[in-house]
């Protein structure tokens, strides 16, 4: 029993220093604890050394979600950049309609856009370069702060029109665009149920993931109808700047 609790403590470490989540190493240890106690087997003999199981555990993990990060790094990219578009015209376009006039598209919405798309493509080369997963923390939101920054500070900089177009037409592209990026998180191509998890309650070692997955699939869409309605309210977003004289409407 001793040797048992030792084999235990031993993998326990090992799979944890190798990156394994803790759900996962419960449901190792359950599975060998389970095994040894129905034949009274040594956890040596039947699953070798723990640090080289753990590690076996960690290679078939890493391998699995390589494969799906390539899957997923492309359409993800897509996502977050038609998102990232469709929204902005989106907004431009329920700010000319609340005002009555012509949208247009100012150099920072466009200079925005482009700074937007070209880090998340940055971001996605390095994840996949790196082989790393994006965890929650302090860095993330940092990153995510900066990346506001960035899409932001070229709207209040450069506000010079360089395109004009009826609102309708924007909201119509703006829609377009987001549905086209919505489409793959609600089918579930993009995010798939999470491993573990009982895809109709969430529940099971990966149920808090499970629905934050549901939080991202449906968050998107809530948060555009805020905006819409804000701008309606509201009106005169900033998103579609005015075009000074001459020539140009009051």
């Amino acid at each position: 029993m001793a040797a048992r609790d030792d084999w235990r403590e031993v993998f326990r470490t090992e799979a944890r220093r190798r990156g394994l989540p803790r759900w996962e190493v419960r449901e190792a240890l359950a599975e060998v604890e389970a095994y040894c106690a129905g034949s009274d087997a040594d956890p040596v003999e039947a699953f070798g050394e723990p640090a080289r199981y753990a590690a076996e555990l960690a290679a078939g993990r890493r391998s699995d979600g390589d494969v799906g990060r390539r899957r997923r790094l492309l359409p993800a990219t897509l996502v977050a950049s038609g998102s990232l578009a469709g929204v902005m015209s989106l907004l431009a376009g329920v700010d000319a309609l609340a005002r009555g006039g012509p949208g247009e598209v100012t150099l920072g919405q466009l200079v925005s856009v482009v700074a937007g798309i070209a880090g998340i493509v940055l971001v996605a080369a390095v994840l996949h370069h790196t082989g790393r997963t994006a965890r929650v923390g302090w860095r993330f939101g940092l990153a995510g702060a900066a990346g506001i920054a960035v899409t932001t500070a070229p709207q209040l900089l450069w506000t010079h029109p360089v395109w004009r177009a009826s609102g309708w037409l924007l909201v119509g592209v703006g829609l377009l665009l987001v549905a086209a990026a919505w489409w793959p998180l609600v089918s579930g191509r993009l995010l798939g149920p999470a491993r573990g998890a009982d895809p109709g309650t969430g529940a099971g070692p990966a149920g808090a993931s499970a629905r934050l997955l549901g939080v991202v699939r449906w968050g998107l869409p809530a948060a555009l109808i805020c905006a819409v309605l804000l701008a309606i309210l509201v009106g005169g977003t900033g998103l579609a700047v005015a075009c000074p004289p001459p020539g140009c409407p009051s």
